[in-house]
């Protein structure tokens, strides 16, 4: 048995002498995939109280393709089951446990050889995923006939829309493709199994002869229930693989939907299963019932994540033809063109440091939605562009403000402002943006005051920690000037810093390309501040990101 490992934070790491095994006072369960005779594990998920329930939701909740494969286990000295492993879990193949120099010691359970050998990998299997969108009856009965008719059907009648294509094949035409006309390659992007890939999926309606994704039936107007299904295929796998894996995948999940239906153990409004892709976990989960908080507290504990809003239901996956659930339109991270340092950097490797935005932001400037502030909103502009992050990673669901609407709460929180004429040309500040996001968001801030550009080119540690640990874009003014900083790229060696920005003084259409080319997003150096302020002070705002329970 091979056994690879990819990098789990706070469960495996690479250290010199090989793959690390963090101190943990849980076991854990190990979550990859098996390839006789080899093992590749890919994350891990907490060894909960009850180990069997935990078990079992663990199963419950991974895509076709990955699988638990073992345990992680405290203290283990042989190759024996720990007593709280539960019955169900004992046929899995791996039992591993930190030695006492740190590194990994396992044992392959069905014969007990001891497997120390590890190798750190990145997996290259891609996630397909997709969606169908049913409407229950109410009647338990009925509701069964139904998912048991679907069941038996879907393998023949499901038909599959790839990305950059037309063709609706059904998974005979895929196998009758003798000149594989219909297939698709797939191929691993450069984010790895950080993306997934939206398929779109078709089915005979119910009753009816039109081709369509929701499977109906005749009954007094319940919700729709929204089942999400995902795949880890291979890396160029052919149309006719990802399909017969997506058909796997739902079969899987509509089971799962039948079961608790039959035992009566959920009302049609706990049913829905949405995907979330996790960077922080590395794959994709399919969860069911995250419109509950409760549920919600219960996988992030499960799920090792941060006390942040990664599982409420706006953050899953969106469908194949939609949008980020709280997207407005505008260019998204459009700096992620820009790379992951200056083409004209000269610092070394060793002592370069980089931290850039966590997450999404939309980009926004001047003349958007029709509204002529150019010369005196970029401030406003800057302000939208944070307001978008929080939107983005679903802190709020409120509104991107309008510049309008922005006048009007700074004319009701802030004295000094309370003579300001909504629709003037007024500029505002950082200062006032740090109101805006206090009052409207709810969220803290950090004010940096910087006496001129070279004083802010020292304080480049402070705006690397803020990026790397709060994730959040700058607002940074720079005399009549105010930009938004999204990067950080610095030699400690050297001093030597440049700043990734999104300039808000744009006037043109949202052309990523033009706007790329023009240098209105990209890597500037401190020069292009000193330019900006003609020696004058520069203040930065720096948006903090909650944390917390309340925020699940």
């Amino acid at each position: 048995m091979s056994c690879l490992v990819k990098p789990v934070p706070q469960v495996f790491s690479e250290g010199a002498g090989g793959l690390v095994v963090c101190e943990a006072t849980v076991p854990f369960w190990l979550i990859g995939r098996v390839s006789e005779p080899d093992v590749f594990i890919w994350s891990a998920m907490t060894f909960l109280k009850d180990s069997s329930a935990s078990f079992k939701q663990a199963v419950s909740i991974l895509p076709h393709g990955l699988e638990v494969v073992g345990v992680l286990g405290l203290g283990c000295t042989r190759p024996e089951w720990p007593a709280d492993v539960p019955p169900e879990a004992r046929g899995l193949p791996l039992l591993a446990t930190r030695a006492e120099d740190g590194q990994v010691k396992a044992w392959e359970m069905k014969s007990g050889r001891e497997r120390n050998t590890w190798q750190i990998a990145e997996p290259s299997e891609i996630c397909a995923y997709s969606s169908l969108s049913i409407v229950l009856p109410t009647c338990q009965v009925e509701a069964i006939a139904l998912l048991r008719s679907m069941l038996r059907s879907i393998a023949a009648e499901m038909r599959f829309r790839f990305p950059g294509t037309q063709m609706v094949p059904s998974m005979a035409d895929l196998r009758a493709d003798k000149d594989h006309k219909l297939d698709v390659l797939w191929k691993p992007t450069e984010s790895g199994t950080a993306s997934a890939v939206a398929v779109e999926v078709f089915f005979e309606a119910l009753g009816n002869d039109e081709r369509s994704n929701v499977m109906e039936f005749q009954c007094q107007a319940p919700p729709r229930q929204r089942i999400d299904f995902a795949a880890y295929v291979p890396a160029n796998s052919t149309a006719r693989v990802v399909a017969h894996c997506l058909v796997e995948a739902a079969t899987f999940q509509l089971n799962r939907v039948l079961d608790e239906v039959s035992a009566q153990r959920l009302g049609n409004d706990g049913l829905a299963v949405r995907c979330y892709l996790l960077e922080i976990l590395g794959h994709a989960v399919c969860l069911r019932g995250t419109e509950d908080q409760n549920i919600r507290r219960e996988l992030h504990q499960l799920l090792r994540l941060p006390q942040v809003p990664l599982l409420v239901p706006s953050a899953a996956l969106a469908l194949a033809g939609q949008a980020h659930a709280m997207a407005t339109g505008k260019p998204t991270n459009p700096h992620v063109s820009c790379g992951l340092k200056p083409t004209w950097w000269q610092g070394s490797a060793e002592s370069t440091r980089l931290a850039f935005v966590k997450g999404l932001y939309e980009y926004h400037h001047y003349m958007q939605d029709n509204f002529d502030d150019n010369g005196w909103g970029c401030a406003y502009r800057s302000l939208q562009t944070c307001v978008s992050w929080y939107r983005m990673q679903h802190y709020s669901s409120a509104p991107v403000p309008s510049i309008p609407d922005i006048q009007r709460f700074l004319k009701r929180i802030d004295e000094a402002h309370r003579e300001l004429e909504v629709g003037s040309d007024t500029w505002i500040g950082t200062v006032e943006g740090m109101y805006i996001l206090q009052e409207y968001l709810k969220v803290d801030c950090k004010m940096m005051y910087c006496q001129d550009a070279a004083d802010m080119a020292s304080q480049a540690p402070q705006m690397l920690q803020h990026l790397e640990a709060e994730g959040t874009p700058i607002m940074t003014g720079a005399g009549r000037y105010a930009y938004t900083i999204v990067g950080l790229c610095f030699d400690s060696s050297l001093g030597d810093v440049a700043y990734l920005i999104v300039d808000p003084h744009y006037t043109g259409k949202d052309d990523i390309k033009l706007i790329l080319q023009k240098g209105w997003v990209g890597w500037k150096t401190v020069d292009f501040f000193e330019k900006s302020t003609d020696g004058g002070f520069i203040n930065c705002c720096l948006p903090l990101a909650p944390c917390g329970p309340e925020h699940l």
